[in-house]
């Protein structure tokens, strides 16, 4: 199965359910246009909870200490087994940029490339967000 056809109904419904309304932060975050990261991210059977727990620990590690870093999501998706899907979000491209260049990235990185077997992701400016706080 492709992962355009497995990815963009569960990425849909992630937005959506990052999309609801709420009047107070119509005016602020509705307006601004933050840099958005998708991934979907393979391994084998056998490397998938060592997997889950780095990619955890980058989760936590992104958004407490990165001031740019707003939202890090990190989903399974049962049709794809063996895949971690993130939804990330920045302040900006910049504040994404700063993301790869931080230590516990690069820890991430070093760990993980070894035991990946599939990367394919995109970037790009977020139009609108709704969402309760």
């Amino acid at each position: 199965m492709s992962f355009t056809r497995v990815f963009w109904p569960f990425a849909f419904t992630l937005v959506a359910s990052l999309t609801t309304f709420s009047a107070a932060d119509a005016q602020s975050d509705a307006q601004r246009h933050f840099y958005v990261v998708s991934v979907d991210f393979g391994t084998a059977p056998k490397n998938f909870d060592r997997f889950k727990k780095i990619m955890n620990e980058n989760a936590k590690a992104s958004v407490s200490s990165e001031s740019g870093c707003r939202e890090f999501n990190v989903y399974e998706v049962p049709a794809s087994p063996n895949h971690l899907f993130l939804f990330e979000v920045y302040d900006d491209e910049r504040a994404f940029q700063q993301h790869l260049n931080s230590a516990h990235y690069k820890h991430f990185n070093e760990v993980s490339a070894p035991i990946i077997t599939s990367h394919v992701g995109s970037r790009g400016t977020m139009f609108v967000t709704y969402h309760k706080h």
